[in-house]
């Protein structure tokens, strides 16, 4: 039987982790595109397999901790809030859909490609606040083919990320007997 403690210290551990990754991967970025970068998916998968409070939690540290060091500025609330916005997207499709069944992998890949296309029009979105709904569209119809490169490259990360991050999560949840709802 394991401790509450020693509970809360994988589950500490392995959220650090995995920001860190998150982190280095997207400061120092895999393929020079702009806003091509797994981010995205390695969200997305943990938001699958260990909750939506999780995948939340992670796209938080992932953008406080990244934008230390590219910079903090009025796009970085959009930017948690968006990434909020696609943890919470996945969630409902899971139960809405049988997302994490491999037989429907191709799911899960057409949700990676909208998510791209969704954190862009929350960032848009969390824009408006500092310039009204003039500079939402502004915003979003600028950045629409930098959301089309977000979304490609969720499209071409997602099948090199699904494997291992769903075994070693997997893993993990058998070994410290993970509780959804903690």
């Amino acid at each position: 039987m394991q401790t509450k403690e020693r509970y809360q210290l994988q589950r500490l551990t392995l959220l650090a982790l995995l920001t860190a990754m998150c982190v280095v991967l997207r400061i120092f970025k895999i393929i020079d595109i702009p806003n091509v970068q797994p981010v995205t998916d390695i969200i997305m998968l943990t938001t699958l397999e260990l909750g939506a409070g999780t995948g939340i939690l992670l796209a938080i540290l992932v953008m406080v901790i990244s934008n230390i060091f590219l910079g903090f500025g009025i796009w970085t609330l959009p930017q948690i809030f968006a990434y909020a916005a696609c943890a919470l997207t996945v969630a409902l499709f899971a139960r809405l859909l049988p997302l994490k069944s491999r037989k429907f992998f191709w799911l899960q890949e057409l949700l990676a490609g909208f998510l791209g296309l969704e954190y862009g029009f929350f960032v848009s979105l969390g824009m408006a606040g500092w310039g009204g709904w003039a500079a939402f569209i502004a915003y979003w119809v600028s950045g629409l083919t930098f959301d089309l490169y977000h979304a490609a490259g969720n499209l071409a990360f997602y099948p090199i990320f699904y494997l291992p991050l769903v075994l070693g999560l997997d893993r993990f949840k058998k070994k410290a007997g993970w509780k959804q709802n903690a």
